[in-house]
């Protein structure tokens, strides 16, 4: 069984793989990054890292909190 199998194993991702997961722009992934929406395991420049699960519950977070999901009287 490899690391990635393993019961409670945290899994990663790479900056274009959030971005298909999302549907976004990687350059997009790098800003909610910046702004402190999505965690990551920085190594270096070209070396970083995201917890999956964190990063879906920062992206649902946001989501919810996001102007454009809500109208008059809570969230669409």
């Amino acid at each position: 069984m490899s690391s990635s199998e393993q019961p409670g194993a945290t899994l990663w991702a790479t900056r274009e793989q959030l971005a298909t997961r999302y549907q976004v722009h990687a350059r997009t992934v790098d800003e909610w990054r910046r702004r402190g929406i999505l965690p990551a395991f920085v190594v270096s420049a070209r070396l970083v890292r995201f917890p999956i699960a964190e990063c879906d519950e920062g992206v649902r977070r946001f989501r919810h909190s996001a102007r454009w999901e809500q109208k008059e009287g809570g969230v669409l």
